[in-house]
């Protein structure tokens, strides 16, 4: 079976696009033409335990050098910047999906942190951050007399 394709808008890539464009298209039939962007936001998991909250943030593909926490005036901000991997070959990409460049995540404290003791640790690009609760936030059990 012969097709024949022809140039849409006078854009000489769209026919490759006709050609070759159904052999990247995802399992929802979406096109394979993706812009890449270059602003990212890392997802971010915040679980409280009795005596700390926990932030857990996904950075693949970055070290702790491209990373930076700072806790300042009730509020920790998460920074940093995923460098595009983007070779300067002679290789024509299909599709973009991953995100790259700067981000920045903020999380308002409150008064039931102790900032002083916050501790983080950078692994397998992921970073875990130990928010520890002070003394007087932490739940306690009332007894009551008869």
């Amino acid at each position: 079976m012969m097709m024949t394709y022809t140039r849409r808008n006078g854009n000489p890539l769209t026919v490759f696009e006709d050609v070759f464009g159904s052999l990247f298209n995802d399992s929802l039939g979406t096109s394979a033409k993706t812009t890449q962007t270059d602003a990212w936001s890392p997802a971010v998991d915040i679980v409280e335990s009795p005596g700390a909250y926990t932030l857990t943030a996904d950075l693949p593909g970055l070290t702790k050098a491209d990373v930076n926490l700072t806790a300042e005036e009730g509020v920790l901000t998460l920074t940093g910047e995923r460098k595009n991997e983007q070779s300067a070959s002679n290789e024509f990409a299909h599709r973009y999906e991953r995100a790259y460049g700067k981000f920045s995540r903020s999380f308002q404290l409150g008064s039931g942190v102790e900032t002083s003791k916050i501790k983080a640790e950078f692994r397998n690009g992921m970073l875990k951050v130990e928010l520890p609760k002070v003394e007087a936030s932490k739940p306690y059990e009332v007894s009551i007399a008869e």
